[in-house]
């Protein structure tokens, strides 16, 4: 029977049309089963510690990439075990009848906690709200949870900080959850397949979230963004509210595009406005992303079907040196424009970009046409801008 409720929890994604409804279930079983055991969750903390230590020590290693990617491969993925997930929600749903309830709690929302039910990190934090009302860290929870957003389809995550950004009692944690939700739309609503009535829908909810979301908390310090902030630069609310209000206008599909400003490999700035009247694939990469090297044969080969008077690729790197792309491209030629930022730029936080590759599509007249992590459609979006049967947003 364990064994069985593990799977409904651990199994892959899109293997079952009821996958969420599997996962509650099994992980109702899994709770009945195991019940409020720590010493389980503390065996997974001690090899996830264990696992992330041998992670750093290859990261660090000074040997080539190859040797690097073999050592991950042997090492695997993070550990995960849902019967300790089990017992870490069965604790923190006791509330203060377990001394380790909120420490259990932490442990289900904290990135890689919940997983791999992401639905257990929105119960943790339920069972916070419930049984501390004096809890004081809110605001980093609010950000776990963001970062575990993407992984949770059932749409709890975004639920709960649309919640605590209505209803939390503490003006700074309130503006927190604000942002989130502002943010999270941002990202949302630029997915393929939306109707633009929708779309319009999501922009005028995200503004709304984000506009005065500091107001009176302005010089407060942002909950740091754990996908994007460097910690030795924190933000106040008030930048980020500028911030996210920025993004949704000017990063988002259906937007237009600001005047960005970037830096060329050769330390020379440049604005957007030198690739106006053409259509543009902005790609943000970097040299460490798998994915974005794989794809080159077909950006050259996309590079080359166009005019250069009609098309342009503009390669944005976050890579942290930029000699790190000036070596990269002695072994491998990219034939286009490119711009140096670094990973925690200003423009990669408005734009919001958490993942690579990130293409994004700009018509000629500035307008963002669509956003993905795929080449394929974004190819579709530029024939289309080309041949001017596009509109913004249209599905891929």
């Amino acid at each position: 029977m364990l064994e069985a409720a593990k799977f409904l929890v651990e199994h892959p994604p899109n293997l079952s049309p009821t996958e969420d409804e599997d996962m509650e279930f099994g992980l109702a079983a899994l709770m009945s089963i195991v019940g409020p055991d720590w010493s389980v969750v503390e065996a997974l903390a001690a090899r996830r510690d264990e696992w992330e230590k041998e992670y750093e020590e290859i990261v660090d290693a000074d040997i080539s990439d190859d040797e690097k990617s073999d050592r991950m491969d042997d090492l695997g993925m993070a550990p995960v075990d849902s019967a300790a997930v089990a017992a870490a929600l069965s604790i923190a749903q006791l509330g203060p009848e377990h001394d380790k309830a909120r420490e259990a709690a932490e442990f289900l929302i904290e990135p890689g906690g919940g997983l791999p039910a992401p639905q257990a990190a929105v119960k943790a934090a339920r069972a916070l709200s419930e049984h501390f009302p004096d809890y004081e860290n809110w605001p980093t929870v609010l950000a776990w949870m963001d970062y575990g957003r993407a992984f949770d389809r059932s749409g709890a995550t975004h639920e709960f900080i649309a919640e605590m950004a209505e209803s939390a009692s503490d003006a700074v944690v309130r503006a927190n959850a604000r942002y989130f939700a502002a943010a999270a739309l941002m990202v949302d609503l630029s997915r393929p397949g939306i109707t633009p009535e929708k779309r319009e829908d999501m922009r005028r909810s995200a503004l709304a979230y984000a506009t005065g979301l500091s107001l009176g908390v302005e010089d407060e310090a942002f909950a740091r963004d754990l996908a994007r902030e460097d910690e030795s630069a924190p933000r106040t609310l008030a930048e980020m509210e500028a911030t996210v209000l920025y993004g949704i206008s000017h990063a988002t599909v259906g937007g237009t595009v600001a005047d960005e400003t970037g830096w060329r490999l050769d330390g020379s700035e440049e604005k957007l406005t030198a690739f106006a009247g053409k259509v543009v694939l902005v790609d943000f990469w970097a040299t460490w992303c798998g994915p974005c090297v794989g794809a080159l044969p077909d950006l050259r080969e996309l590079a080359a079907a166009y005019p250069e008077d009609r098309f342009e690729i503009l390669a944005i790197s976050v890579d942290d040196e930029v000699e790190t792309v000036v070596e990269f491209m002695e072994d491998e030629p990219m034939p286009w424009a490119q711009w140096h930022v670094g990973d925690n730029s200003e423009l990669v936080r408005t734009w919001q970009v958490r993942a690579y590759p990130t293409y994004v599509v700009v018509d000629a007249d500035g307008t963002i046409l669509g956003r993905s992590s795929r080449l394929t459609e974004s190819k579709a979006l530029i024939e289309q801008a080309l041949s001017g049967t596009s509109s913004a947003g249209a599905e891929a």
